[in-house]
């Protein structure tokens, strides 16, 4: 694996990080969805030529930096879309009030818990 291949894939992480930035302020769910596919697509691309090339090739500095750039980027990315839910959720209960009090699940004890005995055969439980 040459040394540039890695700076090219750095170079898309980057751009496609960029991408789907704008398209997060811009509110397009299309863009969105495949931006985040491609994103992804790219990341394991990324760890996988990575690990051919040997964790040695991102000893340099101008790497490290790219690395700790996309990630800031991508821990953005993600506050980005939990406040997106935020707003998404609060809407949907100021217009479907019923949404906010009904579980999706039935409720009930804990997975896992100890079954009640109904009192017959309650020996028999350990």
């Amino acid at each position: 694996m040459s040394i540039s291949h890695l700076d090219i894939q750095l170079e898309q992480l980057e751009s496609q990080c960029h991408a789907l930035q704008a398209s997060l302020l811009s509110g397009n769910v299309a863009e969105l969805q495949v931006g985040g596919s491609a994103l992804q697509r790219l990341t394991v691309e990324f760890s996988q030529m990575a690990g051919e090339a040997g964790l040695g090739q991102l000893d340099i500095p101008s790497r490290t930096q790219k690395v700790k750039a996309i990630a800031s980027g991508i821990a953005m990315l993600r506050e980005g879309l939990l406040r997106q839910l935020a707003y998404t959720e609060r809407g949907l209960e100021i217009v479907l009030p019923a949404t906010r009090d009904k579980a999706t699940y039935a409720t009930g004890g804990a997975y896992g818990s100890p079954v009640r005995q109904s009192g017959s055969f309650s020996f028999l439980s350990a």
